[in-house]
């Protein structure tokens, strides 16, 4: 049974899609952070390689004097195929499976677990590139932290190289998304404004000294009340550490970051040959503007750490929502929600297995928190049903809701279906329904949901 690509969680005040995307490596989709959206994909194109020496295309790779590359190395759902393994000349390509605590192994690993004693939710892959072994993963925490990271161990060939990944971040700031970015020195250096950026360009870290990090702010006022604190994405770039590996910019790697508007033609896979650094023909205005930032990092792999030698590198993302005065009480609303989901798993031979769970919740939706999500799960045999209802404040008090149902037959997601409509103020809406049916190998496992769903003020 395969394995499904895209995962929808919950987790504490974050809910969020994760999955590998086209040659985009593991991503982050549709993120919230305390009931507001901060990102649209967190993504990472591309993995940039460079040994000193390049291949020498008249002597046969990975001989004496033939060097390595240079590469680009990029992540997709690619599962292992039989003997795989023993390819001779490019080597394997493909995910490995990693374990998980109460999962089994899993190509796409997501799970709650503890870093140095503080909660934390995790979601990883593990991918072969040749000689490569690449961890990717990002580690979220409860005060909004996201830790995007890229390990590394392997060679090519016999040579110190560098591996550059090349992340690319579309945040979501207020609606419409507009927003402004800045350089500062970090909090516990100052916390002062080192400059504005103004225009779409490249980015060299040490261009503004040592300590900074990238600011995009929120400029969009609210439809209601005032603003307290505008929404922020932080991103903090690593520290140089050479112990470690994580050193700057280089002649093939020579940037740190690039800022970017968000034009819909440029979110794809990585489009650029491997000698080629990421740049643009037109770079414009980015004042308040929707905002697309590239972070670049450089992992230096000396050869003589050998092939074991697993090291890592990222920068770190502070996501801050939008906080709120005086929001008037009629505009803070309680969305409940009951009702009833039946899952069978169809037997072919013998008893059908059914179960049927009653469930009941509530979330509380305002402009300063507009989307919260109720989900519920119900399991019979080795059919799963999933249904998660987004609820998302309107402006006029009614409350937008997104049903989304998903059917899991073991691991693989085997129908998918979803409906939206609105609740107005001070009313409920009974009836609402949702059937799911696997057709895929003639066995009809089904999940169903019947539910009400009302808004009222808190």
């Amino acid at each position: 049974m395969s394995e499904s690509s895209v995962l929808h969680k919950i987790w504490g005040d974050w809910f969020f899609d994760c999955g590998v995307f086209g040659h985009q490596g593991l991503c982050l989709l549709d993120g919230y952070f305390r009931g507001q959206k901060m990102f649209n994909k967190l993504c990472l194109p591309v993995i940039r390689v460079k040994y000193v020496e390049d291949q020498n295309w008249f002597l046969e790779p990975k001989l004496p004097g033939g060097g390595c590359g240079p590469y680009n190395d990029q992540i997709e759902w690619d599962t292992e195929d039989f003997g795989e393994n023993l390819n001779p000349f490019s080597g394997p390509y493909h995910l490995e499976k990693q374990p998980t605590q109460h999962e089994g192994k899993r190509y796409l690993r997501a799970e709650a677990i503890s870093v140095n004693g503080v909660d934390a939710f995790q979601t990883s892959v593990y991918a072969r590139i040749g000689a490569y072994h690449i961890l990717q993963e990002y580690t979220l925490y409860d005060d909004g932290v996201i830790q995007p990271r890229v390990y590394s161990m392997g060679l090519s060939c016999n040579m110190d190289h560098d591996h550059n990944p090349y992340w690319r971040f579309d945040f979501a700031l207020g609606t419409p998304e507009i927003a402004r970015v800045a350089v500062f020195y970090r909090q516990m250096f100052g916390n002062s404004l080192i400059a504005d950026i103004n225009s779409e360009g490249s980015l060299v870290n040490n261009d503004f000294g040592r300590d900074i990090e990238y600011r995009i702010t929120s400029t969009q006022p609210p439809t209601v009340a005032h603003i307290r604190q505008p929404a922020e994405a932080v991103i903090t770039p690593p520290g140089e550490e050479s112990s470690e590996g994580v050193t700057g910019p280089t002649p093939f790697s020579s940037i740190d970051g690039y800022v970017r508007k968000y034009r819909p033609e440029e979110d794809r896979d990585w489009p650029k040959k491997a000698m080629d650094e990421l740049s643009y023909p037109n770079n414009g205005p980015c004042t308040d503007s929707d905002i697309v930032f590239w972070s670049v990092c450089h992992l230096h792999h000396r050869a003589d750490k050998h092939n074991d030698h697993f090291h890592g590198v990222g920068p770190d993302l502070r996501l801050i929502p939008m906080t709120l005065a005086s929001v008037p009480p009629e505009f803070l609303r309680v969305v409940e929600v009951s009702g009833r989901v039946s899952v069978k798993d169809y037997k072919l031979v013998g008893k059908d297995k059914w179960k049927h769970i009653n469930f009941s919740d509530k979330v509380y939706v305002s402009p300063s928190s507009p989307s919260r999500e109720i989900l519920s799960t119900t399991q019979a045999g080795d059919t799963n049903g999933e249904f998660i209802i987004r609820c998302t404040w309107m402006d006029d008090n009614s409350v937008q809701v997104i049903c989304t149902g998903n059917l899991f037959d073991e691991t693989q997601r085997v129908d998918h279906a979803s409906k939206q409509f609105n609740v107005l103020r001070d009313s409920s809406l009974p009836g609402v329904k949702m059937s799911l049916v696997d057709y895929h190998k003639g066995d009809p496992d089904t999940a169903d949901i019947n539910f009400e769903i009302s808004n009222r003020q808190q």
